[in-house]
């Protein structure tokens, strides 16, 4: 079950990472408005889905994490503009990384069971 979950996070980290990536040429800040607006859709879809399966999304802390990673990202892009022509790329992996690896530790406190007791 560990797995499937590291998977689900791992692939949250590539979607949130290849669209920072593919939205390069904007300037941070709309890169950052962009990403956080197709995050909570895709959240909001999520929860959606989920509350069939009496799991509960919790939203606000998902969507708090990810915003955090979201602006640590941009600023992390600024300084890289002068070491690199591509300061997307690193940031965009990072991004990735760090999605899928807070993910899975936050995990506990995003999704909760209805039926369990917690």
């Amino acid at each position: 079950m560990r797995l499937k979950i590291l998977l689900r996070y791992l692939a949250a980290g590539l979607f949130v990472g290849g669209f920072w990536y593919l939205n390069r040429a904007k300037p941070p800040y709309e890169e950052v408005l962009r990403t956080l607006a197709v995050f909570a859709l895709w959240l909001l879809i999520l929860k959606s889905r989920l509350s069939h399966r009496s799991i509960e999304l919790h939203f606000f802390p998902a969507f708090a994490g990810k915003a955090a990673m979201i602006i640590i990202a941009a600023l992390a892009e600024t300084p890289l503009r002068a070491w690199t022509d591509n300061p997307a790329l690193p940031v965009a992996i990072g991004l990735a990384l760090a999605v899928a690896g807070l993910g899975l530790v936050g995990h506990p406190h995003f999704f909760t069971h209805r039926g369990s007791v917690s």
